[in-house]
């Protein structure tokens, strides 16, 4: 293994060893290392008490911060980075299938070990004795296998968020479940119930950003798909009775996230949600064609709900339900369409950008045969709306040379100000010139009873 451990941190290694104590990289960092993946956090474990290493590191010069002191952590800022430090400790029975109903420190460093979830987060590192692995995390991460400490159907009946851990760690590290491991997990699913919706939340983001092949089946099998978005296994085997489409709607779905490599959060939720409003939206018509008006608007309303249950932030649920929103909006290769795309983003080209390739994502798990002169099409819009980036060619509300006071000038009052506003925001849009006060004013006058059509058909779709 090839130690790329700062000397730092091995300093404070060194620091407790010198002081007479056993002390050890433990966890994620040693995983990491064996992985030759990059390391942000180190966890030290050591066989000093919690005020004896306050002690230690205070009279070092050290900020010491009694951050988890009952549980016998204390976090040591290093170049102002925290260093987690925590007493080999036994953790007696679970009270509520999270968290121990008591800590009992011990100088075993076996014992603390043995109380981890998984093999390979149960692996001690020594930078001059090298690795103490008593169960074999070793040859697991070697094997690419995810296997928990001693009986797993115990490591989780503890603490139940070990559970999503183990589908995360899948997918952030395209490793395996072993047999017991996965079998706990199916027979153990509704113990997520334990779980508070934040910390299931924070497990499922990093579990999508791990960009996993087939995801959603990985969490359907597991039987914990439902635990986190309740009723989603009822996409599972939908068809979807229309030319356009030859998977169902949650393989579907599937396919679309497995094309997703790269997408930020937003996006990848906005296509966990996009299409779940399909079964409550379907028609057939004479030659039984499935079709599905409204799902978009259907499809947000439950994302909404959905992300408000998880507790998301207000501006992280208002974008991904944009992208819903607009995630079938027809676009073509031309200036003023992509005008008022970008519209529609609050003329965020960042944002107008991900929902075109959200768009291409979901045009990518559709029959091909039909949707590939559309994804044709996205692309060609990608690239000109990066040209329109770069020239700023976007047009708000505000920037009309016609604003509320005027039209009242003219004679509009109450709601038909602003109907008539952004019909005239839309002209403009097709054609900036238009946009001075003159030309607005003639043309509202001339046209009004247009105007008022036009509205009246944008409402409609």
């Amino acid at each position: 293994m090839k130690n790329n451990i700062p000397p730092s941190m091995i300093k404070i290694v060194t620091i407790l060893k010198e002081a007479g104590y056993e002390a050890y990289f433990v966890g994620g960092c040693v995983r990491d290392m064996l992985m030759q993946r990059k390391t942000h956090d180190y966890d030290i474990t050591t066989n000093a008490l919690p005020q004896e290493t306050m002690q230690i590191f205070a009279a070092k010069g050290y900020q010491v911060i009694p951050t988890g002191i009952k549980h016998g952590t204390i976090t040591v800022l290093v170049n102002k980075e925290p260093v987690e430090i925590t007493t080999y400790r036994i953790e007696q029975t679970y009270h509520d299938h999270r968290h121990p109903s008591a800590i009992i420190f011990t100088k075993d460093l076996k014992e603390d070990l043995k109380r981890r979830d998984f093999t390979m987060n149960a692996i001690a590192y020594d930078p001059t004795y090298g690795l103490y692995d008593p169960f074999h995390g070793a040859q697991d991460i070697a094997q690419k296998r995810i296997r928990c400490v001693g009986d797993a159907t115990t490591r989780f009946q503890e603490d139940a968020l070990r559970m999503l851990r183990a589908l995360r760690f899948s997918c952030v590290l395209d490793f395996t479940l072993d047999k017991a491991c996965g079998k706990a997990i199916q027979q153990n699913h509704n113990l997520l119930h334990y779980v508070s919706k934040e910390r299931i939340r924070e497990e499922f983001n990093r579990l999508l950003m791990g960009e996993k092949a087939n995801t959603l089946q990985l969490l359907y099998d597991f039987h914990v798909l439902d635990e986190i978005l309740p009723g989603y296994s009822a996409l599972y085997g939908h068809e979807q009775k229309t030319p356009w489409h030859i998977y169902d709607v949650f393989q579907h779905t599937d396919i679309t996230l497995n094309h997703t490599k790269g997408y930020p959060l937003e996006s990848k939720l906005a296509i966990i949600f996009h299409d779940w409003g399909k079964p409550a939206c379907e028609s057939f018509d004479d030659n039984g064609i499935a079709h599905y008006k409204k799902h978009a608007y259907v499809s947000e309303q439950i994302a909404y709900e959905q992300m408000k249950a998880l507790k998301y932030d207000n501006k992280t649920i208002e974008t991904v339900c944009l992208f819903i929103r607009y995630h079938d909006y027809y676009v073509h290769e031309k200036r003023s369409t992509l005008r008022r795309f970008v519209a529609h983003f609050h003329n965020d080209f960042t944002l107008a950008k991900q929902a075109l390739d959200i768009q291409l994502a979901d045009d990518m798990a559709k029959n091909r045969t039909k949707s590939d002169e559309k994804i044709v099409i996205i692309k060609s819009c990608q690239r000109l709306l990066s040209i329109m980036e770069k020239e700023k060619d976007m047009l708000s509300m505000k920037d009309l040379a016609i604003n509320g006071h005027d039209l009242i000038q003219l004679g509009f009052q109450g709601k038909t100000i602003g109907d008539v506003l952004k019909a005239v925001y839309e002209w403009v849009l097709e054609e900036p010139s238009r946009n001075e006060k003159d030309i607005l004013e003639r043309y509202i006058k001339t046209e009004f009873l247009n105007v008022c059509e036009y509205i009246g058909d944008a409402y409609e779709n």
